[in-house]
Parts: C-alpha cells; structure tokens; sequence
C-alpha cells in the first residue's frame, strides 16, 4: 500500500512538468556602452550605459486535426524602463496562421526588418523611423500557408491613440507689437512671439487645431497592410503596401501610403541584404512623398560574424514630420560579433551619420557583451 502510494507520488512529480512542456521562456540580455562623436558631454564624460532585455514567454496548444493555439508575451526593459513588445494569440493550421493582439506591422517587421546586418541593439541605421507606425494595438493578421515558397499575409490595426481630435480656439485680442512682434491672446493665454510670426485672423475668429491627432478615439481599423513573401533555395523576397488612414492625423489630411520591397540571399556564409521604401502623404501631409533604401551584408568567419551597411533618405524633421527639401540623410555601419559560446557573444559597432539639413557629421561606437537564453 505504502509503496504504491510512494510509486504514484513519484509518477506524479516526474509527469508534472510535461503538462508544462508547451511553455517557453527566452530571449536575451545586453549591455553596451556607447560614445557619442558629437556629444561633448559624452566625449568628457566618457561612454554612456545602453542595456537591453528581452523576455519572452511563448505557449502553444495541440487542439487536434492538425490545428494549434499559441501566444506569445514579449516585454523589453531598456535602460531600466519596461514596456511592453508583442502581445499575441493565434491559430495555425493547414489554413494558414491568424494572429490577434499587439503586433507589429508587415511593413516594419518582416520587409524593414531585413535592413539588419549589425550585431548591434544600441545603434542602427534602418531607414524610414519617422513614418513608421511601429506596434500597433488591436491587430489582427492572416498569413497563408506556403505554395512553393509564396506566402502572402494580410492585417488590419488599430493604432495607439496618440493624442486628441482637433479642437477649436476663439481669438479675442491681437496685438501687434512692432515689427515682426505679435502677441496673441486665447482665452486667457497669452503667446508671443517674434519674426517670421504671421497672424491673418482677426478678433472673434476661430482658430482650429488641424494637427490633432485622432488615432484609435474612434476604435476603427486605422491602417491595413498587405505583403507577399517568396522564399527559396536561400533567396526571400518580400513587398508590403501600407495605408494608414488620414482620419488619425487629424482634419483635412490624406491616407499615408508605405510601398516597401526587402530581399536577402544567403550564400554559404555570406548574406547580402536589400531594401527599399517609399512614402507617399506622410503623416497624412501630400507635401510629404519621400523615399529610401538600404544595402548591406554580414559574413561568418569562424566565431566571428562581420557586418556592414549603407543607407539614404530624404531628410525628415523628426519633431514637425515635414521633409527637408533636397536633403539627403547618409548612414552607414560596420559591426562585429564574436562568439564565446553558442549563446554568449561580444559586439562592437561602428555607426557614421551625415545630416543632410545641415550636412553635420556624427560618429558613434558601441561595445558590448551579449548572452541569449
């Protein structure tokens, strides 16, 4: 009797952990130090902490007849800070895989995505950051199973609300304070301000706030993406078109439009990798049609894992979102990985930005030690 209870028991803590087996926890750790050439605070100072973590949690469910359920949780902590990456649930099954959550979109995370041939967290030299819409809340996408290498996928988000809807202001008094001088009082705040300022209303008028943004308050669908994938033999292949709709810049703005073709050849040990954007209203603005691309490749020799890249784009006001007409902004990266184990590695980058407003140079250096887990 006593044994057979001892026997079960011992059963039971050897069985316990298969009910588990479906859960996964990975990702990695990172800490870099970076120095900035054109940072005299940094360059006195001497090299500024960069620290990354990734967790991820994946769970996945048999439900029979060759169908699964999965999920995925991923948090970043970055500099000390949390915030939350992926959240996703899903299916998969002869028909495809339909994904539901917080998700990135085809057009960042699988065509953008491929312009990454650095070892580096802290730096990089992906083009198009301002026109990007990043994660997006309330996703939901489908991709199709593989037809001889072609996929195709489709996906429609509900951005994060990044502000309100436009509002609208009475003018009461404007006064002029000599040339190229104004004060303007709303209400009772009062602004000022000097030359180029130009005032063309007058007392009793309505002043709108067209720059307003409106996204999620109407918990629509506020972008679609569409993309189609070719791999084979080492060859991927891969083109997204975006459309955000205009009603999340706010009134009396146009649909911004993202078209994004990536491709990568793996070759042996060498990978060389390509991409190229286009953008046309953006931020919602039919001033605002810019363009892009990348090229790079990386290279294993032995522990080591060599990269490098180049890229051009039109110059982007990061604050205001207008294009810098005539600019072009240059990038271009070296990096190295080498390799202590199959999970812990030491990096270092090299990063070159020429601005191309002003045509100002920066160089930036990272090193860094890294264990994946």
């Amino acid at each position: 009797m006593k044994k057979t209870i001892i026997a079960a028991s011992v059963a039971a803590l050897v069985a316990a952990p298969a009910a588990f087996a479906d859960v996964k926890i990975g990702g990695n750790v990172i800490q870099e130090f970076v120095a900035d050439g054109d940072d005299t605070g940094h360059k006195e100072d001497g090299l500024e902490s960069k620290a990354a973590v990734d967790l991820v949690f994946s769970v996945s469910e048999d439900l029979g007849n060759g169908m699964s359920a999965f999920a995925k949780i991923h948090t970043l902590r970055d500099n000390g800070g949390s915030a939350n990456a992926d959240q996703v649930v899903g299916l998969k099954g002869d028909f495809g895989t339909v994904v539901l959550g917080r998700m990135e979109d085809f057009s960042e995370g699988k065509v953008a995505a491929m312009a990454a041939t650095d070892s580096s967290d802290a730096l990089s030299i992906e083009p198009n950051g301002v026109y990007n819409t990043g994660r997006n809340e309330g996703g939901i996408a489908y991709v199709s199973p593989s037809f001889n290498g072609l996929t195709f996928g489709i996906a429609g988000y509900a951005l994060p609300n990044m502000g309100s809807d436009a509002t609208t202001s009475t003018i009461s008094t404007i006064t002029g304070l000599g040339t190229g001088e104004v004060d303007i009082l709303v209400g009772s705040t009062t602004v000022s301000g000097t030359s180029p300022v130009t005032v063309s209303a007058a007392a009793g008028s309505v002043m709108t706030n067209d720059d307003a943004s409106s996204k999620d308050a109407a918990a629509n669908i506020d972008a679609t993406d569409i993309m189609v994938e070719y791999a084979n033999a080492g060859l991927t292949v891969r083109v997204a078109r975006e459309t955000v709709d205009a009603a999340v810049y706010g009134s009396n703005k146009k649909d911004q439009q993202t078209t994004s073709v990536g491709v990568s050849y793996k070759m042996g040990d060498v990978t060389v990798a390509g991409y190229r954007f286009d953008v046309d209203n953006g931020a919602g603005v039919d001033a605002n049609d810019t363009d892009g691309w990348f090229i790079g490749a990386k290279m294993a020799m032995g522990a080591n894992t060599f990269g490098i890249g180049y890229s051009e784009e039109d110059d982007v006001n990061t604050s205001t979102k207008a294009i810098v007409a005539g600019k072009t902004d240059k990038n271009m990266m070296l990096s190295v990985d080498h390799a202590l184990s199959k999970r812990t590695s030491i990096t270092a980058a090299y990063e070159e930005n020429e601005n191309g407003n002003d045509g100002a140079q920066n160089d930036r250096w990272a090193v860094g030690l890294k264990h994946v887990f």
